[in-house]
């Protein structure tokens, strides 16, 4: 049956009032999904110049065991983003922490002295942080075998005016991402491709902050000779939705060749970043 008006929705309105330097903001929606069972889901033209795109979405969803994981981190990692002494001015700065990495430690007193010293690394580096992504290697002590752990950091730092914020989160480093994106592309492409359209657009949604977005990329790549209509989609975007319920922020990134080539921020219906 044809759908209702979606959360996305709100994704793609917010995409065309700044996609193409604010081009498209005057376009014509057409929400084919709610007319047309299995249609694409946005088809917009340009006023100016009855340019035409089509974009379809779609979640990546986390992986296998996400519910057991999440249980062990939230009661424990969003602690750090209680001290405000973290906070650098005019920086947005997310830690994304590899799943699995409490999980996977038999004892209370190991996860406490991990999430302790990612708190005190944290302490430590917060004010050298470059803009943009960065990894580093946050040494554990006082692991309860007397050992020393490596926890890999992934870091994402972004300009955003105000007092600073910091968010702790997941990344997921397992694989079974394959079948994931394999799913996906297998449900979706042929909506967006079958669309008559002079520019095709796919969105994939990373929700749960738990999904690298060149590991999501490098899977669809991998897959072309297998999805030949890839070669129809002009481009694809990952949309960053895992702090919209929280903080109404979205953000939309492109990519090429692994590459970011293109950022757009915002914070409810404004803009406060765009590349």
């Amino acid at each position: 049956m044809p759908t209702k008006p979606r959360r996305e929705d709100t994704f793609i309105e917010r995409f065309l009032s700044a996609y193409e330097d604010h081009s498209w903001a005057d376009a014509d929606i057409d929400w084919v999904d709610r007319r047309i069972d299995g249609a694409v889901e946005a088809h917009a033209t340009r006023k100016s110049d009855g340019k035409t795109l089509a974009i379809e979405h779609t979640i990546i969803q986390p992986f296998v065991g996400d519910k057991e994981d999440f249980a062990f981190f939230s009661a424990a990692f969003p602690s750090i983003e209680k001290d405000q002494s973290l906070l650098v001015p005019e920086r947005w700065i997310q830690v994304f922490v590899p799943v699995g990495t409490l999980r996977h430690q038999p004892k209370d007193s190991a996860r406490e002295a991990i999430v302790d010293g990612v708190h005190s690394w944290l302490k430590a580096n917060r004010l050298s942080l470059r803009n943009g992504d960065s990894e580093h290697c946050c040494a554990i002590i006082g692991l309860p075998c007397n050992g020393v752990f490596d926890v890999k950091l992934f870091i994402k730092v972004i300009p955003l005016p105000g007092p600073g914020k910091l968010h702790v989160r997941r990344q997921q480093i397992e694989n079974n991402l394959g079948d994931i994106v394999e799913k996906a592309l297998r449900t979706k492409l042929p909506k967006l491709i079958n669309t008559d359209a002079e520019k095709h657009i796919l969105f994939l949604e990373r929700q749960h902050m738990n999904l690298s977005p060149t590991s999501m990329l490098d899977e669809i790549d991998n897959r072309k000779s297998m999805f030949p209509d890839l070669a129809a989609v002009n481009e694809i975007w990952i949309v960053e939705t895992m702090f919209y319920d929280t903080d109404s922020h979205l953000r939309f990134e492109h990519y090429e060749n692994g590459t970011l080539v293109g950022s757009l921020d915002f914070l409810e219906r404004e803009i406060f970043g765009e590349v």
